[in-house]
């Protein structure tokens, strides 16, 4: 019922290149009577502006994390005058969490090749192969079980392990001190609100997602008070 009525643009591989700027124009318009812009990530992840959008919702991870970083920057442009909302949903303890983790080992690439002695805290076992395709259901988040974080999930902004990292809010890195019991890290997650069950209705109202609170089993979220062009500057420089 959500759905019935809500005008929407879809863009895909199969969309000829000649109408793909003729249908983000339409989108972007502020007399456009479209809301939802559906989008393939391979098809339109990079070189599109979509101002008119404040809101993305990442449904389907790859195993590049260079492409999700671009599908999310669509609407995080130069032009955009709103607040930006990015919602990445992920099955638990299912192969798309996984996929995310192993997201993390791949970003942190640059960093690991590196020092040839390090490369294995990114290959793959047959065990850990085994694992990618098996269903965690007992877990309601995987992802922060890797950490080592203790918190009770209420909130919580638990304190990094490490010191500040000097690397892009965005960038995520491997972890390479024991590669046996903790192959990956996200740094920055230790700065992010962590919730799990029961959720506040405060915050699933803030994100709406009211109706799917039997659906939610743990949210990271964060909150950044920078601009597009902030951070170019900072590149500059």
């Amino acid at each position: 019922n959500v759905c019935n009525g809500t005008g929407h643009i879809r863009l895909d591989g199969s969309t000829p290149t000649a109408r793909r700027v003729e249908i983000v124009n339409q989108f972007n318009s502020p007399y456009s009577e479209n809301s939802v812009f559906l989008l393939s990530a391979r098809a339109g992840g990079v070189g599109l502006n979509l101002t008119g959008a404040s809101r993305l919702v990442l449904f389907d991870s790859d195993w590049n994390p260079a492409s999700d970083l671009q599908a999310m920057a669509r609407v995080w442009r130069d032009g955009q005058k709103n607040s930006v909302h990015i919602y990445r949903l992920l099955t638990t303890g299912s192969i798309e969490e996984k996929i995310y983790q192993r997201q993390l080992s791949k970003a942190g690439l640059n960093e690991v090749v590196v020092d040839p002695s390090h490369t294995s805290a990114v290959k793959l076992s047959d065990e850990e192969l085994k694992d990618l395709f098996s269903l965690s259901e007992e877990e309601d988040c995987l992802t922060h079980r890797m950490l080592p974080c203790t918190c009770q999930g209420q909130g919580d902004v638990p304190q990094p392990v490490d010191p500040p990292s000097v690397t892009r809010m965005c960038q995520l890195s491997a972890s390479r001190t024991n590669p046996h019991s903790q192959i990956f890290r996200i740094n920055q997650l230790f700065q992010w609100e962590h919730y799990r069950q029961p959720l506040p209705v405060q915050l699933l109202q803030s994100m709406g997602l009211q109706d799917a609170e039997l659906f939610v089993t743990f949210v990271f979220r964060n909150t950044l008070q920078i601009k597009p062009t902030d951070l170019q500057l900072k590149e500059k420089t």
